[in-house]
């Protein structure tokens, strides 16, 4: 009877170690990799060295975007993917730097042959965007269905609006995302998100547009890759008085993110493997050299740090 009992718990054991490598093959059938696509902060043009805030999650060819800033579609075709694998959209928050591209994403997706569903995920406001997005092409939308035999785009795009914690497990379970709500002023908490991105045994936290926020510490706790947003105080305040804001303008930019230093103090508290810098502000300061915003956050954390580009490719898992 003794004996039974061992090899019902041996057979158990074996059992739950093979679903385990059966999920490992899985995942490790696909590379993943995080590409930042653009990572100036603010919804300003002056030169194409640095578009607004933009990024994608890659496994494999499926697509899914955090944000959408100015210049997101152009810089993934650029990145050498194709807007009809476009899977899902992740929005932080609706300034115009993260949400300016959305309706060419989804217009140039369907022009070149999207006719899969896309799952988009945002906080309030996303479905009223997304409808008036809709209302806005209307007529193009309409010719071109009976046209060029497309599919109707508003029936493949499905909105939710999101709260907190979980938010999907996308592509049969592949890639669980969940969402922390973060203060960003000037909006309200709870419309503005980070993200958490969990695939292949591997975690990627995105912190949108936030203020130093000790919470944040234990979403992003042990994280293989942070990505951060940035904001370099000095550069701020030399910025507004060349544009004339004064004080007021200078405050408000500043109190809307985070600083280096606290970037290095949250990495450190999550123990977190990897800081990824993107949304500098000010993003077009010849002052501000990689090594500037390196050693802000170095001050208070002792792991790697890559200051981001547009276009840079960043591999999570690399299948050999």
């Amino acid at each position: 009877m003794k004996n039974k009992s061992i090899f019902r718990l041996l057979g158990t054991l074996l059992v739950g170690i093979s679903l385990s490598f059966a999920s490992v093959a899985i995942y490790a059938s696909d590379d993943v990799k995080l590409i930042l696509l653009g990572t100036k902060g603010g919804p300003s043009i002056a030169e194409d060295k640095r578009l607004p805030q933009s990024a994608t999650l890659m496994i494999g060819d499926d697509i899914y975007m955090i944000d959408a800033g100015y210049g997101a579609s152009l810089r993934l075709v650029q990145a050498g993917a194709k807007l009809t694998d476009l899977k899902g959209i992740f929005i932080t928050h609706l300034h115009a730097d993260h949400v300016l591209d959305y309706p060419s994403l989804l217009m140039n997706s369907w022009a070149t042959g999207l006719k899969d569903e896309v799952s988009v995920y945002g906080p309030e406001g996303t479905r009223y965007m997304t409808d008036s997005l809709w209302e806005a092409f209307k007529v193009d939308i309409d010719l071109r269905i009976p046209d060029e035999g497309k599919p109707d785009i508003r029936k493949l795009v499905k909105v939710q609006e999101i709260q907190e914690d979980n938010v999907c497990d996308c592509d049969g379970g592949k890639l669980k995302v969940s969402a922390l709500p973060v203060p960003h002023p000037p909006f309200k908490f709870g419309q503005a998100f980070a993200y958490k991105f969990e695939v292949g045994g591997k975690v990627i936290v995105m912190t949108g547009d936030m203020n130093y926020y000790p919470p944040f510490e234990k979403f992003a706790k042990d994280a293989d890759v942070l990505v951060s947003e940035v904001v370099n105080v000095p550069a701020v305040e030399a910025l507004a008085e060349r544009l004339g804001g004064g004080d007021k303008f200078a405050h408000a930019i500043i109190s809307h993110h985070i600083t280096g230093q606290d970037v290095g103090r949250m990495a450190s508290a999550a123990n977190v493997k990897k800081v990824v810098l993107t949304h500098f502000v000010p993003a077009n300061d010849p002052s501000l050299t990689d090594t500037v915003w390196r050693d802000s956050v170095k001050q208070n954390y002792d792991g790697p740090v890559v200051v981001g580009h547009d276009g840079m490719k960043i591999d999570i898992i690399k299948r050999l």
